[in-house]
């Protein structure tokens, strides 16, 4: 019975721990650096990653860090994640809706992505570009710079004004370059993590079970 109970315990202790979660983070702080990111100079800044190999291959959200005006004025912009092939974009696997910076200070800018699946080990960017809303800003901003922490992490750009499709056919201006685009990035595993609620229903059926089966070991 002790046994039983011990497996079961066991269990419920795999299905809580069996989700894992992978966190890229190199923000230290708002340091203005890269610039000017908008219209009509830099439309695309961007931070290359490496996608975890540990099997938090789902990336759940990212984020991007701009560090206030070079020029005054609000950006609107998209946040886009795609395959990264060393030169320039690959495959687009993530769009935003449009967002409006307000360019009056230092702002987090964080996408959701739906729960992205991404290749373990794959090569991806992450990156802003004002390109499908060319035109409509009046401003620019600095990049925020973060520390070399991300695997694969390095600061790219491209100066492909309203030509969104030029990201994915032609090389961009500047690859590889350091200091880093402040970005973190949140990963979990392949499959959901469980709620709360549904871990309380799991454990309360092990317990159910174990409870029954001592019952019927005692008939």
């Amino acid at each position: 019975m002790k046994k039983m109970v011990m497996v079961m315990a066991l269990a419920l202790t795999f299905a809580v721990t069996a989700f894992g979660s992978t966190t890229y983070n190199n923000f230290t702080g708002y340091n203005p650096f890269w610039h000017p990111f908008g219209n009509p100079d830099t439309s695309t800044y961007g931070e290359t990653f490496t996608a975890p190999s540990n099997g938090d291959h789902v990336l759940n959200n990212f984020s991007l860090y701009l560090a206030g005006p070079s020029n005054p004025g609000s950006i609107i912009l998209g946040g886009y994640i795609a395959t990264w092939n060393g030169t320039n974009a690959g495959t687009l696997l993530y769009s935003s809706a449009a967002v409006t910076d307000p360019n009056t200070g230092n702002i987090q800018l964080t996408f959701n992505t739906g729960n992205l699946s991404l290749t373990p080990g794959g090569d991806y960017v992450a990156f802003l570009s004002v390109s499908q809303f060319y035109g409509q800003s009046s401003g620019e901003a600095f990049a925020s710079v973060g520390d070399a922490s991300v695997p694969g992490g390095n600061f790219v750009y491209f100066n492909n004004g309203g030509n969104f499709g030029e990201l994915f056919t032609n090389q961009w201006d500047a690859t590889g370059l350091k200091p880093d685009f402040s970005f973190t990035a949140n990963f979990s595993g392949g499959a959901p993590i469980p709620e709360p609620s549904s871990l309380l229903l799991l454990g309360t059926g092990i317990l159910g079970a174990a409870g029954a089966l001592r019952r019927k070991l005692s008939a």
